[in-house]
């Protein structure tokens, strides 16, 4: 088991705010930190008040740090028994949430916390943010990261910073498209909550849809893909949400969402 203030879960109304409390480590995780966030993401998935579920580290020098590699219970012991890594189960549960992600970067992203930037639909991060992947400087690779970053990152960038293991800047990681928002530190949080609010202000049934649809079409032919939307799209015309969309649209007021 984690120790209880290494995660803070915080559920204020329709989001969910997951904090990897480990300032003195730089955020770096354990595999029972992994699973405990996997495990808040999967018992407020289902619920259909939640709208937003937002990432963060602690403190104000790093997002995370990565696997935690001092001795005890680091992610890289070896267990012949596992099928499925920490970070693999995190991802898994975080790729089958239908409510949008938020990444709040404040400081160094680094190694495995590439992972946790990875799982992320929108990210905000701080002026003074570092993203990398160093691992070829410990004698690794970042092997099971590439799966979240392989077609979020242009490939000769991925290239080098795999390669290279050096990392960039929070204007290099922003003009290749990885980054929603760069602002200073101090207004870090103003940020990532008026964009959480524009994310709770749109259809709950939209977005779930939505993202359910973006993830289905990947690796689909551009005919299966154009298949796949269009009978997709006939249904969510029905939903109650729709149908109140328009009629606030007509109105000229704010809609009253149901989530149905």
């Amino acid at each position: 088991m984690t120790d209880n203030n290494e995660l803070i879960i915080d559920r204020q109304g329709p989001v969910l705010r997951l904090t990897i409390n480990r300032p003195h480590r730089r955020n770096a995780f354990t595999s029972p930190l992994l699973l405990a966030m996997a495990q808040a993401v999967r018992d407020s998935a289902e619920d259909d008040d939640l709208r937003v579920i937002v990432i963060t580290g602690a403190g104000d020098k790093a997002f995370s740090a990565g696997a935690d590699l001092t001795p005890g219970d680091t992610p890289f012991k070896p267990n012949a028994a596992m099928l499925e890594t920490p970070l693999g189960v995190l991802a898994r549960v975080v790729r089958e949430c239908r409510v949008p992600v938020v990444g709040r970067v404040n400081g160094f992203c680094l190694a495995g916390g590439m992972g946790l930037f990875g799982l992320c639909d929108l990210v905000v991060a701080t002026e003074d943010a570092t993203f990398g992947m160093p691992e070829v400087k410990r004698g690794l690779f970042p092997m099971q990261i590439l799966t979240q970053l392989r077609d979020l990152i242009p490939p000769r960038l991925m290239n080098e910073m795999c390669m290279t293991g050096e990392p960039i800047d929070a204007r290099t990681a922003m003009a290749a498209g990885l980054l929603n928002r760069v602002v200073p530190a101090d207004q870090l949080d103003a940020t990532v909550d008026a964009l959480v609010a524009s994310l709770v202000a749109a259809s709950p049934m939209a977005i779930r849809r939505g993202k359910y649809a973006m993830r289905a079409v990947e690796g689909m032919t551009f005919d299966q893909m154009m298949a796949f939307t269009e009978t997709a799209r006939a249904p969510m015309i029905q939903t109650e949400d729709a149908k109140e969309g328009r009629a606030a649209f007509n109105e000229k007021r704010a809609p009253r969402w149901t989530n149905r």
